[in-house]
């Protein structure tokens, strides 16, 4: 019995050991990933996004109310797509970036042209480009690094979780070209409920009704950092610039019209309010002076 025993757990520590052996061998993360292009719109948006004949970095955000924005970028000969992804505790759990769509090509095989990158904008499938996703955190901020095994050209797309509610905020990375499309039947610009800070460069509506925010973000330093420049022997193409954070706070088209409503129902029943004190104050001081009169005040009995 005792011999059974033994061997029965001989026999269950060898399948234990073999199936570990056989989850090594199987290239967990290796198996191809869907890539959903139609999830993404591929416009090839290029507004003043060339500067001497060469591509600045363009990124579109497709902002929703979900909890997640859809980001389009347009690079030339780039090996590494740094992302700085904004957290709370609703999207401590979730996948940072998902479902990443590349459609071009090794850089060294095609070039940035208009007409190259609207082919690349109609292709069905995505691009057969081997990427790693790393994350790391510097001076306390987390990123995610998508990086190409070789320096590639065209369109990365991704899905990025965002905090939800209508507020989105992006540190951009210059030089760029920054566009943001909010939802259908979205603003943004009152000063009361929100805008986006800075103004943006460029502000148009497209054909989907939806209304589009674009700034450039050129290679500038603050005047500090201009200062130091000027007593550095380092290049100026060394001195590291300066990025830019823009936020926007986006609401229902009917926000502002719904404040306005509000606020003077607020108003009007505060004026009712304050009216109805002072004619209550009135009245009691009517009163009292009504009174006042009726009392007779005895007179003092003078000394004999």
């Amino acid at each position: 019995m005792k011999k059974h025993l033994i061997l029965i757990l001989c026999l269950l520590g060898l399948v234990i050991f073999a199936g570990g052996c056989i989850d090594e061998l199987v290239p967990v993360g290796e198996e191809d990933v869907q890539q959903v292009v139609s999830a993404y719109e591929f416009e090839v948006f290029l507004n003043d996004s060339y500067a001497e004949e060469v591509l600045i970095p363009t990124h579109s955000f497709y902002l929703s109310k979900n909890g997640s924005a859809k980001v389009v970028s347009i690079i030339e000969n780039q090996s590494v797509i740094d992302i700085i992804p904004l957290e709370d505790l609703s999207t401590s759990d979730n996948e940072v970036v998902s479902n990443i769509v590349v459609l071009g090509d090794i850089s060294n095989k095609t070039n940035a042209t208009p007409e190259q990158l609207t082919d690349f904008s109609v292709m069905e499938n995505g691009s057969d480009i081997n990427y790693t996703i790393t994350e790391d955190v510097i001076r306390g901020q987390k990123h995610v690094f998508i990086t190409f095994e070789e320096p590639m050209t065209g369109f990365v797309a991704y899905t990025m979780a965002t905090p939800p509610g209508q507020d989105f905020i992006y540190i951009t990375t210059p030089p760029s070209v920054v566009r943001f499309i909010l939802p259908q039947g979205y603003t943004t610009g009152n000063s009361l409920i929100g805008k986006a800070k800075p103004s943006p460069d460029e502000f148009y509506v497209d054909t989907d009704g939806r209304e589009n925010l674009v700034w450039r973000n050129e290679v500038t330093t603050t005047g500090f950092l201009s200062m130091l420049g000027r007593y550095s022997q380092a290049e100026p193409a060394e001195i590291e610039p300066v990025p830019k954070l823009i936020s926007v706070k986006f609401y229902t088209t009917s926000a502002p019209r719904g404040l306005a409503i509000a606020g003077t129902i607020l108003g009007l029943f505060a004026t009712f309010v304050i009216f109805r004190y002072q004619l209550q104050k009135k009245k009691l001081a009517m009163i009292r002076n009504d009174i006042e009169k009726r009392v007779v005040v005895p007179k003092k009995k003078g000394k004999d």
